[in-house]
């Protein structure tokens, strides 16, 4: 039988967790996780549980840069307290995506390029959609599962020999996406951005 568990510990000064999941009682690879958000119901819904009960309103997410190269390494990932996107969620930023989405959950290029979104669709009250922490509370839970079998999905397609920052940020749009990046654009946390692979 798997079995995942996930730690945390509080961050200097208070300003978000920092979390470690682990598989059977050893450090869970990125791989794992990437394949266990794909595949595994039981670890989507401990992940999202555990992301529901972060200690803050508002959050956002981080994990370190990754490569195929890197992929055996443990995986971990981070909350930043971010009472800044406590907003008004703008549903009209990402509609012309949501007439495309698979399952309820979007997945496109940027404008610029250089990240790819994961997206949910609105199917429930907007207030689910502004970030990251009213999605894992308030989504529907065939909602949440779509999203992190997306997430999983999208890292499996895009992990090759140049790095990936997977996270959230959201103060520039008041809709949740998720992103996975070439470089940490909006990254708050300094050990995650200025990691070497």
């Amino acid at each position: 039988m798997t079995m995942w568990t996930v730690d945390s510990e509080e961050l200097p000064g208070n300003r978000g967790r920092r979390f470690a999941v682990t598989l059977t009682s050893r450090a869970a690879t990125f791989a794992e996780v990437i394949r266990a958000w794909q595949d595994d119901a039981d670890f989507r819904a401990l992940f999202n549980a555990t992301l529901a009960a972060a200690p803050y309103a508002e959050f956002r997410w981080e994990t370190p840069p990754v490569t195929t190269d890197t992929a055996s390494r443990p995986f971990e990932f981070v909350t930043l307290s971010s009472p800044g996107l406590a907003r008004r969620p703008d549903r009209e930023a990402f509609a012309p995506h949501f007439t495309t989405a698979l399952n309820g959950v979007a997945a496109f290029p940027n404008l610029g390029g250089d990240a790819i979104l994961i997206v949910p669709c609105p199917a429930a009250d907007a207030s689910a959609y502004g970030h990251l922490a009213a999605f894992v509370r308030l989504a529907p839970e065939a909602q949440w599962h779509a999203f992190w079998q997306a997430v999983g999905a999208a890292m499996a397609r895009r992990l090759g020999p140049s790095p990936v920052w997977l996270s959230t940020a959201g103060y520039g749009v008041a809709w949740l996406h998720v992103r996975l990046d070439d470089r940490p654009k909006y990254y708050g946390f300094d050990e995650y951005k200025h990691r070497s692979t």
